[in-house]
């Protein structure tokens, strides 16, 4: 059988398989439900950002660029993580192992973990996850390729809760299969690791992106949080390509010499050339394209920061 069709016939199966889930899922609502328990958990980062002081005085609906944020929150997270990205980790899987099997290897797992207690998989699952999360984003800054897609999440003014989502599809298209390889050497599905990241990536990352004034003291050395990301988002900072890169554990960003945390100044949101980003979302999509293909994103495009020369 042709390799294509192959592809095409993984594709649509997981994609089927992730919809019906999906449909089953909002047709029966509980608090064990994964997609409300999501939800729940994005309202309340909203929530704080109503009661909670503010670090960037601009109220909830007010902010610029709330409602385009909000469109992209629908759209990353369902038509995106749901229609396609599913079915690209399959195929990503599939692929993976063809090429093994030139090498008389037909198995992708090499430890299968999924006997171990439940709690030391959820360990071992969120360290690989957060380590290959923290290495993706370090690479969407330092190459230029990738900042020309990465740095319409870094054009905004302002940041919200659904700032988190605000960046684009391709993205997810580069990255998220590949870092699922991990995931499935150790005997995971991509169902489980799509679980995983909606439950654990997504939501930590709403959080992170909150407008809340909040000292987390010592906590902000192990963990990411709206304070020492709202850094990762400044332009008045000394790393020519961006600081704290990590996704949840601070510790990636400590221990390879990322990590910034300055007292007494202000992060400034934004990126040196913050003009030129268009302010709608179809021109936002297709803007990346016209830097790759007139060249442009070779001239300097990865710099963030404005004390770069």
């Amino acid at each position: 059988m042709a390799i294509f069709p192959q592809i095409i016939d993984v594709f649509s199966q997981n994609t089927k398989q992730i919809y019906n889930y999906t449909v089953f899922q909002f047709k029966h609502p509980s608090f064990t439900n994964v997609y409300y328990c999501v939800f729940l958990a994005y309202a309340f980062c909203f929530l704080l950002e109503v009661i909670l002081p503010k670090q960037r005085e601009h109220g909830l609906l007010s902010r610029k660029g709330f409602w385009l944020d909000t469109f992209y929150v629908f759209f990353n997270d369902v038509l995106i993580y749901i229609i396609g990205l599913f079915g690209i980790c399959a195929v990503t899987e599939f692929c993976f192992l063809k090429i093994l099997n030139l090498f008389n290897i037909h198995s992708l797992i090499i430890y299968d973990i999924k006997q171990w207690n439940p709690f030391l998989q959820v360990f071992i699952m969120f360290v690989i996850q957060d380590f290959c999360e923290f290495c993706a984003h370090y690479l969407l800054h330092r190459s230029n390729f990738l900042w020309s897609f990465h740095k319409i999440h870094h054009a905004q003014d302002t940041l919200g809760a659904g700032s988190t989502r605000h960046f684009h599809f391709a993205e997810m298209f580069i990255f998220k299969p590949i870092i699922y390889i991990p995931f499935a050497m150790i005997g995971y599905s991509a169902m489980d690791y799509f679980l995983f990241q909606i439950t654990v990536q997504n939501v930590w990352g709403f959080f992170t992106h909150t407008n809340i004034k909040v000292k987390w003291g010592f906590l902000n050395y192990i963990f990411n949080t709206p304070e020492t990301h709202s850094w990762h988002h400044a332009i008045n900072i000394p790393r020519r390509y961006g600081v704290n890169y990590a996704s949840i554990l601070n510790i990636w960003d400590l221990l390879f010499g990322f990590f910034y945390l300055p007292k007494g100044i202000l992060p400034k949101i934004g990126i040196p050339d913050q003009k030129k980003m268009p302010t709608t979302f179809l021109k936002q999509m297709i803007y990346p394209f016209k830097l790759i293909f007139s060249g442009e994103y070779k001239k300097n495009s990865g710099v963030q920061s404005s004390n770069s020369k």
